[in-house]
């Protein structure tokens, strides 16, 4: 079979590291081939991408020993721009990909770009857009969708351009299971009969794998193993995480969260949510699940206050939310949002996790050996000890959620309100945020979780609600989904008789 994609790479260095960030990678991607990659935090997954795009070395900052050719021409020659012409890239944060105000603007922008005709141009996009189930949001604003949305959008725009190689950084991380069956099973049928060349970041569902041909894991900026599917699933067992929740004692005499009829309805008449009514008691770990767009976010954007309800009322801790007492109120909570990037803004990973205990109530501040030392103790907890001094922006996305995660554990909250936060997590550190979580909910903090790892909300949560169309539509014991399957594929959360993500 003839290479598209040959990589000698002896070295990548970034200025002022020591260590190579890649290093010692000599390999080749057939035409036609379906490759997942794979490894821990900061293994190089990503970079890698970045390297045969030539993103690294002509947009960061970095030096490159070594040749990385497409069609056997070195990438070093081709102008950034014209990268287009041969593959199509996703970054893991979608909306750092987004250039038009308007999803239908975007999904054209790159086709538009192509000399093709206005009718090729509308094909294309509609098609597009119905696979990925977006036109009924195809004049929205971009700014205005959630991650997963997003996701499908700069999805649906890479997809229309129908280059001979996709790079995609995890593409399924904020999609919902059945979306996120359906977009493997479209690459698939990509692969199979266009021969489209596809490398593909997978994440912790390994739904990828149902149609890769081999697995590259990465470690430590080198490729540790480049394995046929079968003989990667027998080696490293992928999928078997050992789940187990911690004891949950729920205060059913003291509210934390009341929404009593509470709705939203965004600029142009755009729904956010119908009428909600909802509780959640002290100590209580509650799961939201539901598809892209059933109105989670909104829900979550009420609670904190970021969106006024239309009709009525929020109460957090027996308090009902208005503009005077918000910020008082969001001082007790700590929120864990969707994309790290929306919360991380200090220049050190020290420095970020500490931020918040300046800022604590001047009577319970902390002397700087206790702060340094709860600084360190946070380090260690999500795994970034020995990191202290590096720029978050350094960091993979895993370790960026990781370190939002500890900078809202060590505010010691009441209340967390966790908005997909294993989202681009391999296993094991999913399992490390999801059993952090729940170590806390057992010493009485109350937690909300909003994930579409059904697994996940099972195994760590005590109750499940589901929401469907804008509504809360569902509410059962979390040990008890079991019972609950057929509804749950009624409400296309999992494919019918597919309960793999059950596992």
């Amino acid at each position: 079979m003839k290479p598209i994609i040959q990589l000698d790479l002896k070295e990548l260095t970034f200025p002022g590291v020591k260590e190579p960030a890649l290093k010692n990678i000599k390999l080749n991607i057939n035409e036609g081939e379906f490759i997942a990659i794979t490894g821990g935090a900061a293994s190089g997954k990503s970079l890698l991408l970045h390297a045969i795009t030539s993103a690294a070395p002509k947009f960061y900052p970095c030096q490159l020993s070594g040749t990385v050719k497409l069609a056997d021409k070195d990438v070093s020659e081709i102008p950034l721009f014209q990268m287009a012409d041969y593959l199509g890239y996703m970054m893991q944060e979608p909306q750092n990909q987004m250039v038009c105000r308007r999803v239908a603007d975007e999904l054209a922008f790159g086709i538009a770009n192509l000399n093709l005709s206005p009718e090729e141009i509308r094909s294309r996009v509609n098609e597009i857009m119905d696979f990925l189930g977006i036109r009924a949001f195809s004049d929205r604003f971009t700014d205005a969708l959630s991650g997963g949305q997003a996701q499908k959008v700069v999805l649906g725009s890479i997809l229309a351009m129908q280059t001979p190689i996709l790079l995609l950084d995890q593409p399924t991380a904020e999609l919902d299971p059945k979306t996120s069956s359906e977009l493997y099973r479209h690459l698939g049928q990509l692969n199979r009969e266009k021969k489209v060349t596809i490398l593909v970041v997978m994440d912790k569902s390994g739904e990828v794998l149902k149609d890769a041909h081999r697995v590259l894991v990465m470690e430590a900026g080198t490729v540790k193993d480049f394995l046929p599917v079968v003989d990667y699933q027998k080696k490293y067992g992928f999928g078997k995480n050992n789940r187990h929740a911690e004891p949950i004692k729920v205060d059913e005499n003291t509210d934390v969260i009341t929404l009593d009829g509470a709705s939203h309805t965004y600029k142009g008449s755009i729904t956010g949510c119908h009428p909600l009514d909802f509780n959640l008691k002290k100590g209580d770990f509650t799961a939201v699940i539901g598809q892209n767009g059933s109105g989670k976010s909104t829900m979550l954007k009420l609670i904190e206050g970021l969106v006024k309800p239309a009709a009525g009322n929020v109460e957090l801790f027996g308090t009902r939310v208005t503009k005077k007492n918000v910020g008082a109120l969001r001082r007790r909570i700590g929120f864990l949002f969707q994309n790290p990037d929306d919360q991380i803004f200090c220049s050190s990973v020290k420095e970020e996790i500490g931020y918040v205990l300046k800022n604590k109530n001047p009577t319970k501040d902390l002397t700087e050996e206790e702060s340094n030392q709860k600084i360190q103790e946070t380090l260690v907890l999500i795994g970034l000890d020995g990191l202290e001094e590096m720029h978050p922006q350094r960091l993979s996305r895993g370790q960026r959620q990781l370190l939002a995660l500890g900078s809202v554990v060590i505010s010691d909250p009441e209340l967390i309100i966790a908005d997909e936060p294993t989202s681009g997590l391999n296993g094991p550190q999913s399992q490390l945020v999801m059993e952090k979580l729940a170590r806390l909910s057992s010493q009485g903090i109350t937690i909300l979780l909003v994930t579409h790892d059904l697994a996940e909300a099972r195994d760590f949560a005590n109750r499940i609600v589901v929401m469907h169309n804008h509504e809360l539509v569902m509410e059962f014991e979390a040990a008890k989904m079991d019972n609950y399957i057929e509804d749950l594929v009624r409400l296309e959360l999992i494919e019918g008789g597919d309960l793999k993500c059950l596992n």
